[in-house]
């Protein structure tokens, strides 16, 4: 069994990627393909959070690397962030699911895209992650 790979800001921040999984009660997010600029932004925003985060990190390219593992994690996650125009075509097969979610915002550069329809959840940055995210602390 592979060793849990992680990397700790301040003892926050777990990053997590396939074929692990962590059951804790952290707040989870899961980045599926980001670019590097939204790579950067979640960055930035989850470093100035409070509390502990799990950061699932899917960026597999081959379509047999553990899809099972993004549906399980996208389901048992608090926020899902699905880079649509970085993300190979094996996983946009599977975007319609992971946008019908109620946690999943997703980003791309189309205007015609249908997920509309599926889920008002389309964003244009990462700005509605940090409210989200701080909101769920400060309930804590």
């Amino acid at each position: 069994m592979e060793e849990v790979k992680k990397v700790t800001l301040d003892n926050k921040l777990l990053l997590i990627t396939p074929p692990d999984k962590l059951f804790n009660q952290n707040y989870s997010v899961v980045l599926v393909h980001p670019s590097d600029a939204v790579r950067e932004q979640a960055q930035e925003i989850l470093a100035k959070t409070q509390g502990q985060i799990n950061i699932y990190l899917y960026n597999a390219d081959d379509e047999n690397s553990d899809v099972d593992w993004l549906l399980s994690c996208s389901k048992m996650s608090n926020v899902v962030v699905l880079d649509y125009d970085n993300s190979p075509n094996h996983v946009k097969t599977l975007s319609s699911y992971l946008v019908s979610l109620p946690h999943t915002y997703w980003l791309t550069k189309d205007d015609w895209m249908l997920y509309n329809k599926l889920s008002p959840n389309r964003i244009y940055g990462l700005d509605i992650i940090e409210d989200l995210i701080g909101g769920q602390f400060e309930k804590r």
